[in-house]
């Protein structure tokens, strides 16, 4: 009976020692890097049985069946069960950029108030949850481009960190070939405008060589589509006056950005019932497209486009933030801002708000640029132009001091509150204020 024991004993000796070397040569290496709570700070907070599901392997599965119903929650607009299922599936499963890119949308984007105002207050904690996602999966390039976009299109500021991000993005492996335009566009906004030539002449290179390979249809498109965009980046350069800066003939030839529009801004704010503002004024460009950005906040607090330093969800409750871009149509704008039915939004706690009002060429449409350039070198105002607020661009910038008494209507201003810019006059005729007239910037 000794010999079978023995035996028996060899075999399951083996087999032990065979499972520890596989175990830490292939199996430990892929969990820790695929499955490991370890890498994310958690696994102190899970529970026994949690933490066998977590290295049996079964967090991935758990967390796609979690993604399914938070998709649910999605559709049927029950935004707020979505945020916890979020950071619950990023836990379970950190190599899904699905659900940090949309996790992080449905942040920045999907807490409106009643007029469809995003919460900008959120914003720092869709731009945590990015750099959290970009941490775990740095060999792809979607989260790179989300948080560039994120800069580039919802903040619509601080270009520079668009720039950064977009840059790393188009570096990476599996980056779609129509995305990686969007760079160039990132550096006309940062006021890098040859950096964004050298970086449409490389596109147009790129495509320009892969179809004398491939001949195919598709990669003719882009090949053209590049093509076109150079041209016109180039042809822009010139009708605005950056060569002629350049080489200092500047004001020796008639570029599309002499006589400088005159902005003509004048405005008026009204209190027009608790927490109800109505914001009209003038405006100069004589197109449609352009639109002046109001923001109203506690004077003693501005949000700053940075990272949250946590992703508790959690938000200064007692901060006032609004953000509207007004629409300007026929040289006027005329906008009713209603903040009373969103208290969480717009607390009011503050005793003292500012309301400012900003216009930057840099963000305008390009057949705005054509006439004020991408600096603001082709627009004026008797008022209103600032030089400081955005070093290197001419923007516009004016603002004006409330207070919480006015805004709520009491005291002294129980029947309202008016302030009006210098210049401004009162717009009586208004038969015409549907019909859009569409000039033309070059004329």
């Amino acid at each position: 009976m000794k010999k079978p024991r023995t035996l028996l004993l060899g075999i399951l000796t083996a087999l032990l020692v065979a499972q520890g070397v596989l175990s830490q040569k292939f199996i430990f290496p892929q969990w820790k890097r695929d499955y490991s709570t370890g890498n994310l700070g958690i696994a102190e907070g899970l529970t026994p049985d949690q933490l066998l599901a977590s290295l049996s392997g079964l967090r991935t599965l758990v967390a796609g069946i979690l993604w399914v119903k938070t998709d649910e929650y999605f559709h049927n607009g029950q935004f707020d069960a979505v945020v916890p299922l979020v950071r619950l599936v990023t836990w379970l499963d950190p190599r899904q950029e699905e659900v940090y890119a949309t996790g992080a949308w449905h942040i920045a984007y999907n807490f409106t108030d009643e007029q469809n105002r995003s919460d900008r207050r959120y914003i720092p904690l869709a731009l945590r949850l990015l750099q959290e996602g970009v941490q775990y999966n740095q060999n792809h390039y979607r989260l790179f481009h989300e948080t560039g976009w994120l800069y580039y299109h919802k903040i619509d500021d601080d270009y520079d960190k668009a720039v950064k991000w977009f840059e790393q993005s188009v570096s990476k492996p599996g980056v779609l070939k129509y995305l990686r335009s969007i760079l160039a566009s990132a550096y006309q906004r940062d006021g890098r405008i040859e950096d964004a030539l050298v970086w449409y002449a490389k596109l147009e290179k790129d495509a320009a060589d892969e179809f004398a390979v491939t001949k195919d249809p598709t990669t003719r498109i882009l090949k053209d589509t590049q093509e076109k965009n150079l041209n016109n980046h180039l042809i822009r350069m010139t009708s605005r006056g950056y060569f002629g800066k350049k080489a200092g003939v500047y004001d020796k030839y008639p570029y599309d950005t002499h006589n400088p529009v005159n902005l003509n801004f004048t405005f008026k704010v009204e209190v027009v019932d608790k927490k109800v503002i109505r914001v009209t004024g003038t405006w100069g460009i004589p197109t449609t497209g352009a639109r002046v950005r109001c923001v109203l906040r506690d004077a003693d607090y501005n949000l700053k486009w940075e990272p949250a330093p946590g992703l508790d969800f959690d938000i200064d409750r007692n901060r006032t933030f609004m953000l509207d871009p007004l629409y300007t149509q026929n040289g006027r704008f005329d906008r009713r801002i209603d903040m009373s039915r969103n208290p969480t939004m717009y607390g009011f706690k503050s005793d003292e708000y500012v309301l400012e009002f900003y216009f930057s060429p840099r963000s305008a449409p390009p057949h705005i640029q054509d006439k004020i350039g991408w600096n603001g070198e082709g627009m004026t105002d008797r008022q209103f132009i600032d030089d400081k607020v955005r070093p290197g661009q001419r923007v516009l910038f004016t603002s004006v001091k409330l207070t919480r008494d006015q805004i709520l209507r009491r005291g002294e201003y129980r029947d309202g509150y008016v302030y009006r810019s210098p210049g401004y006059k009162e717009v009586t005729t208004l038969e015409e204020s549907d019909v859009i007239f569409r000039g033309s910037m070059r004329n």
